[in-house]
């Protein structure tokens, strides 16, 4: 035990312990293993092989570290042993009998059981690391090795497995650049970093179980798709079983990913491949749940994360060039009364409103067009009778939509991009910070439904009343504008949906 350090022989203390508890083991009851029972055969115990050193294990766990850290947790892993002399696993724990506090076989445990996580098993050398431990505590070497090798193999590998394992199932197993195809929008996200990292090493060593614990995913929709997986799993092999379960997989990793933008208590997510949007409010425990339109497959509205801060009533709709081009053009050269029937103005580039039917539309169906369309307000409005509105880079909102027969499809992806809502009223509703009884009327009014409160319905009929035109949120509300084919309904059953544009 020559070069131990006080620190180093406390916590090497353990194997020690177990030299003696064998030795007393062997005077009661026939050996299972190749434990001494001789002075010959304690004698071989001396052997190099058998000797401890700490500062010989340091320098073999500084071997297997990688110099060029790929990852946080890498580069956490390679600082601790490179500054530290502290060990993780190789105290009293390791050796012990008692299974409260074999904090190596617990986290072998976990890492055993990864697969409840749809996670390949034999990510993590578990069995490697169970027969060297079983070797530590039969002091059975096999053949080359030493003692100070396994010592250093399973402290290592422990401790790198630990890292990964909490890092991962925290911010997700597939690497950034592998998560979405570069020609797709998608939202930011949080990566793991080194502080997080060095949290998690603080955390195993002020309390091993409680760690491995904590780092399990608390949301409802991942504890029900791992029962879920559970369930298909014993279905048996057949297409559906791996329809299911690549289903389950693909989303159990997706909602290990977390957003960059905090959610708060409340929020709105809307699930384009689901066709559906909740919002979301921690303090009251409740979810609104709509219908809501996306766009098509041709014109497919872009994954994001915002803030919804701004609501405008009865707005007008400025036809975006593309439409102009793609589809009003050519619908006009059919039908001239395509302008009158749908309310909408055309204006030159001075701001000058003027006649549609005294351009040559066809002149500008493939290249840019110098006029503006707007449409007229209100009722007939492709927006509605309510916008909301939040900063992205593709001028795509939420907004009320004239055309309530698309709701009634299974497949709604209709729209240019921009998300329909089914119950735009009661979304505005959700964005105020609390119930406001004669603001929720104004908007009503506003669009044409009557209020409901008495002194909402005294508004229309005095002169002072001016029509809300817009209002700005007290608090802004984070959106996701996401894409999940396993999600969690309002009634907090698990629904499966299909995948609208093969993400």
């Amino acid at each position: 035990m020559e070069g131990l350090s006080m620190k180093s022989s406390r916590l090497l203390w353990g194997v020690i312990i177990l030299l003696f508890g064998c030795l007393a083991a062997c005077k009661k009851e026939k050996p299972q293993s190749p434990i001494p029972d001789s002075l010959s055969s304690l004698q071989e115990l001396f052997h190099p092989a058998y000797q401890i050193n700490a500062d010989s294990i340091h320098q073999m766990i500084r071997i297997c570290l990688n110099e060029n850290p790929v990852t946080p947790w890498d580069s956490v892993l390679l600082a601790h042993y490179q500054e530290k002399d502290e060990f993780f696993w190789l105290n009293d724990s390791l050796v012990s009998d008692k299974p409260a506090v074999q904090v190596a076989d617990s986290m072998l445990f976990w890492l055993g059981n990864i697969s409840q996580h749809g996670v390949n098993p034999n990510l993590y050398p578990v069995d490697s690391i169970r027969e060297e431990l079983q070797q530590i505590r039969t002091l059975n070497l096999r053949e080359g090795k030493t003692m100070n090798r396994l010592l250093a193999d399973v402290e290592y590998q422990l401790t790198a497995a630990y890292l990964s394992y909490v890092c991962q199932l925290k911010f997700g197993f597939l690497p950034s650049e592998r998560r979405w195809n570069d020609s797709i929008d998608h939202i930011p996200l949080k990566q793991c970093d080194v502080k997080f990292a060095m949290a998690a090493l603080d955390s195993l060593r002020a309390n091993p179980n409680a760690a491995f614990h904590r780092a399990q995913p608390a949301s409802p929709l991942y504890h029900k798709m791992q029962e879920e997986l559970v369930r298909v799993n014993g279905w048996g092999v057949t297409d559906t079983t791996d329809y299911y379960r690549d289903r389950l997989l693909v989303n159990m990793e997706r909602a290990r990913w977390q957003y960059a933008l905090d959610k708060g208590q409340k929020y709105v997510i809307a699930n384009v491949a689901a066709f559906m949007l909740q919002a979301v409010n921690g303090e009251t425990d409740s979810i609104l749940e709509m219908r809501i339109c996306v766009g098509t497959v041709k014109n497919k509205t872009p994954l994001l994360s915002s803030r919804i801060y701004y609501m405008e009533l009865n707005p007008y709709w400025n036809v975006p060039q593309s439409i102009i081009r793609k589809e009003i053009i050519p619908t006009y050269r059919r039908d001239t009364t395509y302008f009158t029937r749908n309310r909408m103005k055309v204006y030159d580039k001075n701001g000058t409103q003027v006649d549609p039917h005294s351009i040559k539309w066809a002149k500008y169906a493939g290249s840019g067009v110098p006029y503006t369309v707007k449409q007229d307000n209100k009722t007939g409005n492709s927006l509605g009778r309510i916008i909301f509105r939040f900063p992205n880079p593709h001028s795509v909102y939420l907004h009320d939509t004239p055309s309530r027969w698309a709701f009634t499809r299974n497949n709604r992806a209709v729209s240019h991009g921009c998300v329909r809502l089914q119950k735009a009223l009661d979304f505005a509703f959700f964005l105020l910070k609390e119930p406001d009884e004669l603001l929720e009327d104004r908007i009503r009014i506003a669009m044409d439904i009557k209020p409901v409160s008495e002194e909402g319905k005294k508004l229309p009929i005095s002169a002072a009343y001016r029509e809300l035109k817009h209002y700005s949120l007290e608090q802004y509300i984070p959106l996701f504008i996401d894409y999940q084919t396993v999600y969690l309904s309002a009634d907090n059953n698990l629904r499966y949906c299909e995948d609208i544009y093969k993400y």
